[in-house]
């Protein structure tokens, strides 16, 4: 059951899409994606990856906010790349891969909420190798984190790995990056950490 839970979670992106129309998830993704692209359009990079774009929602965002930018957007859904390519959005790559099997540097690394799935510490040494600017949106504890959690793991068989702010910026300084913390939403407790490598 799990296997076909997790087959239709993942390689179905407008599913997914359909999920966050409905309120409270749609204000976490507008509200994550709102304080990256602020921080994007800051930062103006040339090159940019997003890691888990899933249906493309900060994708195409990214996309309006750099138009002469070359974006990379990887995901592990074939499906939701097949779909994304149709978006026919004309400064981005869509591929199917593996964040910790992907290669290459990149002026910026960016992700929303899928950083939540990895091993924290593993997750931060492959960013190192891949640039020296990464834009990332984490979940602390709260009720509705902690809700969702079991729920997600019977969709997917994947856990969430929590993490406060405080944990998280000690774990990246431990490994060599400067990190600046922003609070998102404090329902979710979702915050966007900004990490910066030599």
């Amino acid at each position: 059951m799990r296997g076909v839970l997790s087959s239709l979670y993942y390689n179905f992106p407008s599913g997914r899409a359909v999920m966050f129309l409905i309120p409270p998830l749609y204000w976490f993704r507008r509200d994550a994606a709102r304080e990256i692209i602020r921080e994007v359009l800051r930062l103006r990079p040339k090159t940019l990856l997003e890691v888990g774009f899933s249906d493309a929602f900060l994708t195409r965002r990214l996309s309006l906010a750099l138009p002469d930018s070359r974006i990379t957007a990887i995901d592990t859904s074939a499906m939701s790349v097949r779909r994304a390519k149709r978006l026919a959005l004309p400064n981005v790559r869509f591929l199917a891969e593996d964040f910790f099997k992907h290669e290459g540097r990149y002026d910026l690394v960016v992700s929303m909420h899928v950083f939540v799935l990895f091993d924290h510490a593993a997750a931060l040494r492959k960013l190192s190798e891949m640039g020296r600017m990464h834009i990332l949106t984490l979940t602390g504890r709260s009720p509705f984190t902690m809700l969702h959690r079991p729920f997600h793991r019977f969709m997917t068989g994947m856990d969430v790995n929590l993490v406060e702010p405080e944990e998280y910026r000690t774990l990246a300084e431990e490994l060599g990056f400067s990190v600046d913390i922003r609070r998102i939403n404090p329902i979710e407790r979702s915050y966007m950490v900004i990490l910066t490598s030599d």
